[in-house]
């Protein structure tokens, strides 16, 4: 489970102090840019007091009368008076040394005496002061002569500004040190309360935000609790539902076998109960005396057949089930056999009222299937109609192609028709519409169940419509490759 509250702890201190120290250094280097502009701008104006008080007196011997010579330069006059006038003028100020340079980089005069006649250690900054920019740097010195003496641990702001003459060329170049130790200590106390205050700001934020994410995380897990719980249940009753299947499918097929072998254990006895009253019927080895005899032997083989036919038709939902049902396919006239399909159950229709009407495409093909399957079908469904349509009700079979060439068989009648619940329950094998012992019509329920099966076997598809107090139609569509053309008719007479 993903660990809300730890990562948020972690990642969110992390990004919290990240911002914080973001925040705390651009606000320092913005404060020090600032100083750094101030004192420059301050530099540039006071060298323009120093080049009016020093430069007027001393040009020409700093641009070309100066030597070259360290100790010579330290020597000169020149150079005491106008470390006086230096002194003079950095009186109450924060400048702490100040540096002439001629335009070639050597330092002609220094507070600090020790640099005289020395070539400048900045060049870059130098060269960018004889181009007419002034600039700075800011440095920490543990230790810095001044021009009033050696001073420690100071920041010093060193500005270099080029020094303008009469005619506005650049001259020289002033470099002022300037001691901005107090203003780099106010940065660092700003710096300081600004630090506290993010921490204090950035802490109560943190706190308001684990509260929240707290709680989402006590939801997560009480989520994922019940989720995990749900899964867990739900896998046991997947568990349970694949063993019930498995348990089913077991069971489906040992009914399946069991329904195959007693339906052939019964079919033995059940021949010689019919060949036995077919032989007592016909009298075969005398007249019987008693009329009543002759009656019961009549009613005992006309139960035989029936039974006989429920078993065979157990037999074929099992072998079906089962996988074991064995099609024998060839060339079938269709037109004949569904004609004779009707004519078989024709009188069934007259004893109880019912017109059976036929009709056929001309122009249907012969079929590629199993013929005795076939007859299976329509039979069943004949007599389902029979059964299930009152007296005065009509039954019409029809036959014929659809546009794209499939086989289309219908049969519909105005029977009682079927609620639309019922209608897929019905398809399947040993369900009725009616109460098992309230049921009118007699039979397993396994005709239409049958005929689906074997009508998909075929790789064709049964449906089925109907409403109540209408009747129903049930419709096989088989697929076009089932329909073969017919073998023209030669004609007759001599060739």
């Amino acid at each position: 489970m993903f660990r809300l509250l730890r990562y948020y702890s972690i990642a969110s201190g992390i990004a919290l102090l990240a911002v914080a120290m973001v925040l705390v250094f651009v606000y320092r280097s913005i404060s020090i840019d600032q100083v750094l502009e101030n004192v420059e701008t301050e530099n540039v104006a006071m060298s323009r007091a120093f080049a009016n008080a020093i430069w007027p007196r001393f040009a020409g011997y700093v641009t070309t009368s100066a030597p070259t010579d360290a100790e010579k330069l330290q020597a000169r006059p020149e150079t005491a008076e106008i470390h006086e006038v230096a002194k003079s003028l950095v009186v109450g100020l924060n400048v702490v040394k100040i540096k002439i340079y001629r335009l070639d980089g050597l330092v002609v005069y220094s507070s600090d005496f020790s640099q005289i006649g020395k070539k400048d250690h900045n060049p870059s900054l130098r060269v960018a002061a004889r181009k007419g920019h002034p600039t700075s740097k800011l440095e920490f010195r543990p230790e810095f002569n001044g021009i009033n003496g050696v001073i420690l641990e100071r920041q010093i702001v060193s500005s270099y500004v080029p020094i303008l003459g009469p005619d506005g060329n650049i001259e020289g170049i002033f470099e002022l040190y300037s001691d901005v130790t107090t203003k780099i200590m106010s940065v660092t106390g700003d710096v300081a309360w600004l630090s506290i205050g993010l921490i204090w700001t950035f802490g109560i934020l943190y706190g308001v935000l684990f509260f929240f994410v707290r709680r989402a995380d006590t939801i997560i897990k009480q989520q994922y609790a019940d989720l995990h719980h749900e899964v867990i249940e739900r896998l046991e009753t997947e568990q349970k539902l694949n063993d019930a299947l498995a348990q089913a499918e077991s069971a489906n097929q040992s009914k399946s076998h069991f329904l195959a072998h007693m339906s052939h254990e019964l079919r033995t006895p059940l021949n010689s109960i019919i060949g036995f009253s077919e032989t007592i019927s016909s009298q075969v080895f005398g007249k019987l005396e008693n009329e009543k005899y002759l009656e019961y032997t009549r009613d005992i083989h006309g139960s035989g057949m029936h039974l006989l036919s429920l078993i065979n038709e157990v037999l074929d939902i099992s072998k079906v089930e089962a996988g074991a049902m064995v099609m024998h396919e060839e060339k079938v006239d269709l037109t004949s056999m569904m004609k004779n399909c009707a004519a078989m159950m024709q009188n069934d229709a007259k004893k109880v009222g019912i017109e059976l009407k036929v009709s056929l495409a001309r122009d249907l093909p012969q079929f590629h299937g199993d013929e005795l399957r076939l007859k299976q079908i329509f039979l069943n469904l004949l007599s389902n109609a029979i059964k299930f349509t009152p007296t005065g009700g009509t039954i019409t079979m029809q036959a014929g192609l659809d546009a794209g060439g499939r086989l289309m068989v219908s049969v519909a009648d105005t029977g009682i028709g079927i609620d639309i619940k019922d209608q897929s329950r019905i398809l399947k094998p040993f369900e009725q519409v009616e109460d098992t012992f309230r049921r009118s019509a007699k039979g397993t329920g396994l005709g239409l169940a049958l005929s689906k099966s074997l009508t998909e076997l075929h790789g064709g598809e049964l449906s089925l419509e109907s409403e109540p107090g209408i009747g129903t139609t049930v419709t096989l569509s088989f697929p076009p490759e089932r329909a073969m053309v017919r073998e023209p008719q030669l004609p007759l007479g001599p060739h």
